[in-house]
């Protein structure tokens, strides 16, 4: 059950991440845009690398891994899931992206390792609303394997 816990907090880092330490000087219109990339499975990933641009974290850091882990699930892969995994995968990207939508709009910086924690104390909220985690995993096992595997392996920072 541990090991399907842990492998379920390191999943939700693809949805989406936040973090960051200098100061933003985006416009309000810049900070919507980026805002509006947070609705879609579409853009989710451009909305994960906006946030990663305004709080300028380093290429090794949790915005640039969850960037990189969300890029291996397009929504072409998403769609390859049975139904409920994809209603889990869109939940959970859904509750991800909502967290880091209201501190994308609460927050003019960040201060990067301290965001670490925040951030996956929230995924792990995300997993746990999703009461068939471990049978919808189950049933799509081979699609999560094949694509987070070499991803979920690099530990951020």
């Amino acid at each position: 059950m541990l090991k399907a816990v842990r492998f379920a907090t390191l999943l939700v880092y693809f949805i989406i991440c936040v973090n960051g330490s200098k100061k933003s000087w985006l416009s309000a219109k810049e900070i919507n845009k980026c805002l509006e990339k947070s609705k879609e499975l579409n853009t989710g990933c451009d909305f994960i690398k906006c946030f990663h641009e305004r709080y300028k974290c380093n290429a090794e850091s949790v915005t640039a891994w969850a960037h990189e882990l969300c890029q291996s699930f397009p929504k072409e892969i998403i769609l390859q899931f049975t139904p409920p995994g994809r209603q889990m995968m869109i939940n959970i990207q859904n509750c991800t992206q909502n967290f880091l939508a209201r501190t994308y709009r609460q927050r003019k910086k960040l201060n990067c390792d301290g965001f670490e924690t925040k951030y996956f104390s929230q995924v792990t909220k995300c997993y746990a609303y999703e009461k068939n985690f471990c049978q919808v995993f189950k049933d799509n096992r081979q699609i999560f394997m094949q694509q987070a595997t070499t991803v979920m392996l690099k530990k951020p920072r």
